[in-house]
């Protein structure tokens, strides 16, 4: 099911034309900020930089953090905590006044009245967002030295915990080919391996944080793959310990239980209390399933189907499904998949242990906006070139026809900005369609995925 389309002509001499339906609006009625230029990890040269719209810059500031070593900091410094914005929105500041700030692995930025006055952060491991906030942004860094790889149109770095023992398990983590790969279809393969005198389990995370929305996981393997004390996880976690690091958690595993050869799965959201909680069973026969949550600040509603994700599922494919609206997190965390052992001993069957999981997707929450095709421009027997011009955060499908009746899908693009996340800002992209132009007219339309 597709929500919203646009749809243009362009001739077959490749002359380019403009079709305006009305781009989504850069703005919305409440306050929002924007991170437009984030400074490389390692990099102690070129400043944090952004945008505010909604609101007035003469009566507001924002308040920018970094996280390195395992805490927070103010910047600029204490003695500057606000960093003031200019009349047009924009805002700069800079976060290497000191010697090891260079190498943050994250960037938090919020927007408040000139009035704040609450007390420096100056090496704390918790990150409350105050009351005072009217807009929050979050942004991370990648530390080049990692393997990093993209997925579902994402980036990911894969965890090592190099030789040493790491949450959850504990265990050891691996970020050799032979622990994590994609395939030829670009599937994510998770896998146990028995290597280096030691079982080596898995884990990616994302490069960006998503804030609010839906988190979609599919997964082509059959859970009864998963034994008693195999546990694979598809969760958000953030190294603040504030909100209890932002922990939303889809598990499937047995957890050790004296549960037969149930394959059981649970929803969690930490921490972990009465209520927090929901534990079911799987069929053993599900090999193709997805799972997924839609936070949002006051609720968390998740979701467990028989197949792929439909906009209009039906009721039988529906394995499980719970919301619960008890100590929600505010955003700024990553997404994680992991591949681990309960307690770091061996999987029970001494074997290795696998799973895949054939996509991620993330889609923002409200209404999913149309796109709008800009100029087109190609040759006659020459390919096209399709301006799209949409909204960060969504998939959108190009189609193309040459009688407006039959269509022919020629892919699925996510628009994206570069890795830093603009909510609320339009975005632009290229789409190539390299099949021949022929002496008749051909017709695209973009469709906007749910």
């Amino acid at each position: 099911m597709f929500l919203r389309s646009s749809f243009c002509r362009v001739a077959a001499a490749g002359v380019g034309a403009w079709l305006a339906l009305g781009l989504p609006s850069a703005t919305a009625s409440a306050p929002s900020i924007v991170i437009t230029n984030l400074p490389a990890y390692g990099s102690s040269s070129g400043n944090l930089s952004g945008l505010v719209l909604n609101t007035t810059p003469a009566t507001h500031a924002v308040l920018v953090f970094i996280y390195v070593a395992g805490d927070w900091y103010s910047k600029p410094s204490c003695a500057s905590q606000l960093t003031a914005i200019q009349s047009n929105g924009l805002w700069t500041a800079d976060i290497t006044t000191g010697t090891s700030d260079k190498y943050a692995t994250e960037v938090a930025a919020f927007l408040v009245s000139t009035n704040y006055s609450l007390a420096c952060v100056n090496g704390s491991a918790s990150l409350t967002i105050p009351s005072q906030a009217e807009a929050v942004v979050y942004a991370n860094r990648l530390n080049p030295s990692s393997r990093h790889f993209t997925f579902s149109d994402y980036g990911w770095s894969v965890k090592t915990s190099s030789g040493s023992l790491a949450g959850p398990g504990p265990n050891y983590f691996s970020d050799s080919t032979n622990t994590v790969w994609l395939d030829a279809q670009g599937a994510l393969h998770l896998k146990i391996n028995y290597q280096n005198g030691g079982w080596q389990c898995a884990e990616v995370i994302s490069d960006r944080s998503f804030g609010y929305g839906q988190y979609r996981f599919s997964i082509s393997a059959p859970v009864s793959v998963l034994g008693s004390n195999t546990v694979l996880g598809m969760f958000t976690w953030s190294n603040d310990s504030a909100y209890n690091d932002r922990e939303i958690d889809i598990e499937l595993s047995r957890w050790s239980y004296s549960f037969g050869s149930a394959n059981v799965a649970n929803y969690a959201i930490s921490p972990y209390g009465a209520g927090q909680v929901l534990r079911f069973g799987l069929p053993a026969t599900a090999t193709n399933t997805t799972h997924s949550f839609i936070w949002q600040s006051n609720s968390i509603a998740f979701r467990s189907l028989n197949g792929g994700f439909s906009a209009s599922t039906a009721a039988s494919n529906i394995l499980q499904s719970w919301t619960n609206s008890t100590a929600i997190p505010a955003g700024g965390e990553q997404v994680r998949i992991n591949l681990w052992l309960n307690h770091g001993t061996a999987p029970d069957n001494g074997q290795p242990v696998e799973v895949v999981i054939s996509n991620f997707t993330f889609v923002p929450l409200g209404t999913p906006p149309s796109a709008t095709l800009g100029r087109i421009t190609g040759l006659t027997n020459g390919p096209v070139e399709v301006n799209v011009q949409s909204m960060a955060d969504y998939h959108y499908q190009i189609l193309s026809s040459s009688n407006l009746t039959k269509w022919t899908s020629l892919g699925t693009v996510l628009a994206t900005n570069s890795g830093v996340a603009f909510p609320s800002l339009p975005v632009s992209f290229q789409f190539t369609d390299t099949n021949t132009v022929s002496s008749s007219p051909r017709f695209y339309r973009a469709l906007t995925q749910p």
